[in-house]
């Protein structure tokens, strides 16, 4: 009896230090799963191509983005497969954390990948079916410490051979500053086709014909782009694949007047502040001259931007009939292109181009819409006040400014001749006139042939009756 007591007091202390060892391990791991409490996030990571795509060409355009804002990228892995051939393009560990630093996360948060330049120098591209397999990983303690893991096989087709280009109208006369209409084949697997004129791209438009593979393109020589710029036809697949063709064109260079602008006191006071009023875009830069200057420059700028982005969304064939018309006993005051100097109390303060022109007859006097088309602007409208523009169809637009009222909305079908408000001096004006101007695909053109009809018989719908008479079908888009 004694004994068994004394064994029972033995074991006292020895259950006391287990117990004691027991909370001592409890709290070493409470404190670690603390410590590490970032490292048991369940993001994996993400992986963003910089575009979609079903199919690449020869030599592809294409970016991988993989983030892992969390525990930090451990390694990524993309490797290309096609037919029995599998061609590692990417194979990268990042190092994480140490033994010491255990509770700290992985520095690589991002990686970025050219795809397209990795399959250029490591495989020689074969037509066909394809896929890129990629995997990638973090620095989580999840999975057995494996972490976090992203996969994707991405299937897609290889497509080497660029699209076929065909130009059918002959020859293309152009002035610099003004249009011209070209006529083409181009075969059926082209995204998009059309006219490239230096830095400018112009969109063709299917023709209308029997051969649906038959477009057009309405293209502009801008008035501001050296006479040697290049011109060509150029057609693009979903693959990237670019097929380029000249076509015979002469070029008539084009001086452009230069004219000076005496900047008054009573003309800024005037303009200003209305303009500042309609434009919050715009900061004012505390002086009536200075402000003046970022309307005259940025301003413009930003308006000519809107008016390429409303182009984008232009009806695909031809609105307008006939010649376009004049203003109506209208006299001309400014001309398309006039390159302005702007003076204040003698000292110059801004260069600028005038793109339209500026027609006036009387004050108030009613404003008609140039052609049939669709109203896709009726509001104020930065150094032009008062603005109404009509789409004409296939990038074509007119602009109406400085008007004192409108009468027109926007989605409202206009004619010929329809009245589309009355003549004012709002905006960058000095007095009672309209500024008309016209853009193709946001590239001012010259008004002066869109007014001729023996020059739209000759250079666009002439063109496109003989491409009818070859191919069938309708002469006009």
């Amino acid at each position: 009896m004694h004994l068994r007591k004394e064994i029972t007091k033995r074991g006292q202390p020895g259950i006391g230090v287990f117990f004691v060892l027991l909370i001592f391990i409890f709290l070493i791991l409470l404190s670690s799963v603390f410590l590490t409490w970032k490292r048991w996030e369940g993001q994996s990571p993400t992986l963003r191509f910089d575009r979609d795509f079903k199919a690449l060409g020869r030599s592809p355009s294409l970016s991988l983005s993989i983030e892992d804002p969390g525990c930090g990228l451990k390694n990524i892995s993309v490797t290309l497969k096609q037919k029995d051939q599998s061609v590692p393009l990417v194979e990268e560990q990042y190092p994480g954390p140490s033994f010491f630093t255990f509770w700290r996360t992985g520095i690589q948060k991002s990686k970025s990948l050219e795809l397209g330049r990795l399959i250029t120098e490591k495989y020689k591209v074969q037509d066909g079916p394809a896929s890129l397999v990629i995997a990638a990983s973090d620095h989580a303690l999840r999975n057995f410490f494996r972490g976090n893991q992203t996969h994707l096989q991405r299937d897609f087709v290889f497509d080497i051979y660029p699209p076929r280009l065909e130009v059918f109208s002959g020859q293309h006369y152009i002035n610099q500053g003004s249009s011209e209409c070209v006529v083409y084949r181009v075969s059926p697997d082209a995204e998009i086709s059309g006219v490239q004129a230096g830095p400018h791209f112009f969109p063709g438009y299917p023709a209308n014909l029997a051969d649906p593979n038959v477009k057009f393109c309405l293209f502009a020589f801008a008035y501001n782009i050296p006479p040697d710029s290049p011109l060509k036809m150029v057609a693009r697949d979903a693959a990237g694949n670019e097929a380029v063709t000249g076509f015979w064109y002469k070029l008539f260079p084009k001086k452009f007047r230069s004219r000076d602008i005496k900047v008054e006191d009573s003309f800024l006071q005037k303009v200003v502040p209305e303009i500042m009023s309609h434009t919050p875009e715009i900061k004012d830069q505390g002086d009536l001259v200075k402000t003046f200057v970022e309307l005259n420059s940025k301003l413009r700028r930003l308006n000519h931007a809107f008016i390429a982005e409303l182009a984008q969304k232009s009806a695909p064939r031809f609105l307008w009939d006939g010649a376009f018309l004049q203003l109506s006993n209208s006299q001309v005051e400014s001309l398309f292109a006039d390159h302005r100097t702007y003076f204040y109390q003698g000292k110059e303060i801004d260069r600028q181009d005038h793109v339209g022109f500026d027609l006036s007859v009387v004050q108030q006097y009613s404003i008609e819409a140039s052609n049939d088309g669709l109203v896709v602007y009726a509001d104020y409208f930065g150094i032009y006040g008062n603005c109404v523009m009509i789409d004409h169809g296939c990038g074509l637009l007119s602009l109406y400014g400085h008007l004192s009222s409108i009468n027109v909305k926007v989605g409202q079908q206009v004619k010929k001749k329809d009245v589309l408000g009355r003549s004012g001096a709002t905006g960058l004006a000095g007095g009672d006139h309209l500024h008309f101007g016209l853009f193709l695909h946001g590239v001012p053109v010259n008004p002066n042939e869109w007014w001729d009809d023996k020059w739209i018989k000759d250079h666009v719908l002439d063109r496109l009756k003989a491409a009818s008479e070859s191919a069938g079908g309708s002469s006009r888009p």
